[in-house]
């Protein structure tokens, strides 16, 4: 049992030493965990430390971390602004949970300016990418006229393709407007 804690104990070492040596997969697999520790909030200023060296130098995974952290205002003082920051680097590499953030931002008004036609093409482009969240959020401004004309037919269809993904609401939905229209 003593030579499988030291060698986790020689790996973490050497993440270290890789991350203090300025390799960037390395700081943000060192951020992560830090981030995963058995006591998160022990080491989180840690892991936003790392989550940040490793995201200025374009790690789309610590960039979206980071910006988490800051919508969390876990280990860093929560900034929506910072949070958008993050998570616009992110979404400029097609992490789609950053674009979906970084929707639901724009959608809220907070760190970035208000505008539901932003938050539209948003969540457009994360829903072509898989978010099944975002898929619920389009159907839902689709049926609204959220950022966009109001069109059925593209509501029903984002909400269908939201339900095959898992979104439960997203098929009430889909019913209730089916039910709406007959």
């Amino acid at each position: 049992m003593g030579c499988v804690l030291s060698t986790k104990r020689d790996e973490l070492e050497d993440l270290i030493a890789r991350a203090e040596s300025g390799d960037p997969q390395a700081q943000a697999n060192l951020g992560f965990y830090y981030a995963r520790a058995d006591e998160p909030e022990q080491y989180s200023a840690r892991a936003a430390y790392w989550y940040e060296k490793a995201a200025r130098s374009g790690v789309a995974a610590a960039q979206y971390n980071l910006a988490d952290m800051y919508l969390r205002g876990a280990g860093v003082q929560q900034s929506f602004k910072q949070a958008g920051f993050w998570f616009e680097k992110a979404a400029e590499q097609g992490d789609c949970d950053a674009l979906f953030n970084l929707a639901m931002l724009h959608d809220q008004g907070k760190g970035v300016q208000s505008s539901s036609e932003k938050a539209f093409a948003l969540f457009s482009k994360a829903a072509e990418s898989g978010s099944t969240r975002a898929m619920y959020e389009l159907a839902i401004r689709y049926q609204n006229g959220l950022g966009t004309a109001v069109n059925g037919e593209l509501a029903a269809f984002w909400f269908s393709k939201a339900a095959e993904g898992g979104v439960r609401r997203a098929d009430e939905m889909l019913q209730k407007l089916k039910h709406d229209v007959s």
